[in-house]
């Protein structure tokens, strides 16, 4: 809503506008990790959005309530060494070219602690292709994710809804610049000093305090987790 039609009933920071201005005054702004829930925490939740986490460092590039640390990650992550628990991340590496998705992981590999546990949520390339794939061979009984809403639009073929998720916002900021399937993600994990990498479910991992996945992203997700070991990245 513009601030035109601002409104005493509205809090200010519910504002897009003083939201993107209180975010440029505060990013990568280190007086941040001196509050509390970031200066004690053990979980990290990289790219909360608008759905942070009790328990959990909410971070993500924009500013809004509920964001306890407004960071740009391309620059990396301010934890020491081996002090996080666990971090979890829903979505967001997907909009990072391979290059800096893969510095990222080392940077989540650096920030855990040998038995902690990285959990990542990205698009599924896969499930993406082998719908299109079965579906131009005559079988339409797996459909796409979000498949009957594109359908009402003109025009729409099997590729539209490949092409939605390859290339999603692309010309934006915040458009997709990578997708994945589980060996690519696992490569990257592996060569990011990971020592082991497991595919897992919707709502199932080794901690339970990272199962914090989005119901309504399921249909769509590839779920991993992976966990420093000995290994050195």
């Amino acid at each position: 809503m513009p601030l035109s039609k601002f409104s005493f009933r509205r809090p200010l920071t519910s504002y897009a506008k003083v939201q993107a201005v209180v975010g440029r005054l505060i990013r990568n702004r280190r007086f941040q990790l001196r509050r509390p829930r970031v200066r004690d925490a053990v979980y990290l939740d990289i790219g909360c959005g608008l759905n942070p986490h009790a328990g959990f460092i909410n971070l993500d590039y924009l500013w809004h309530p509920g964001v306890d640390l407004c960071w740009d990650i391309g620059c990396g992550l301010p934890f020491a060494d081996g002090s996080l628990r666990g971090v979890f991340s829903e979505h967001c590496l997907e909009h990072f070219p391979p290059e800096r998705a893969a510095k990222l992981l080392r940077e989540i590999r650096r920030v855990l602690r040998p038995d902690g546990t990285a959990r990542i949520v990205v698009p599924d390339g896969e499930l993406y292709l082998q719908t299109y794939v079965r579906q131009r061979e005559g079988d339409n009984t797996q459909s796409f994710p979000y498949e009957a809403a594109e359908r009402r639009q003109p025009g729409w073929t099997p590729m539209v809804s490949v092409n939605r998720i390859f290339y999603q916002d692309r010309e934006s900021l915040f458009g997709h610049r990578t997708i994945f399937d589980f060996p690519l993600l696992a490569q990257l994990l592996g060569a990011a000093g990971f020592a082991q990498v497991t595919r897992c479910r919707f709502g199932a991992g080794a901690d339970p305090r990272l199962l914090i996945d989005t119901p309504a992203r399921c249909c769509e997700s590839l779920y991993v987790e992976a966990t420093p070991g000995s290994a050195v990245p």
